[in-house]
């Protein structure tokens, strides 16, 4: 088993949530009633909370007292880079708190959750090729 496989199933259920909330991104539904999409909402961000706690108790800490330049730095650009997609998770989710707050500006809520979705899927996919598979080999 790879070193990284709790983070790697960590990664896949974050992107089946994603999955679910996608598929259900109609603003005209949304406007009507977004119930389910805020409960998935709070699935995901719940997922994704103890995935990155996960990451900045254990990960990180290993790659940079491992004594590897190398590790070092990838530790220290996935940090950095995290710190603004942590950012917006955050404001995006104080965006939209209720499903109220959705129903209100479906629209707005669909194009952000788009964007929020491409940066996570991006940042995972980065994760798994070249971070994770570092550690793997470690």
């Amino acid at each position: 088993m790879r070193k990284t496989e709790s983070y790697r199933r960590q990664h896949d259920d974050l992107l089946q949530v994603a999955g679910e909330i996608s598929r259900k991104l109609d603003a005209q539904k949304l406007s009507r009633d977004a119930t389910e999409v805020r409960s998935l909402l709070s699935k995901l961000l719940g997922k994704l909370n103890v995935h990155l706690a996960a990451e900045d108790r254990a990960l990180y800490p290993r790659l940079l007292n491992a004594g590897d330049p190398q590790a070092k730095s990838l530790a220290e650009k996935y940090i950095s880079d995290m710190g603004g997609i942590a950012q917006t998770v955050k404001s995006y989710s104080q965006k939209w708190p209720s499903p109220v707050a959705i129903q209100k500006d479906a629209p707005s809520f669909v194009s952000e959750t788009k964007s929020l979705f491409g940066a996570l899927s991006k940042r995972i996919e980065r994760e798994n090729n070249e971070l994770y598979n570092y550690v793997d080999k470690m």
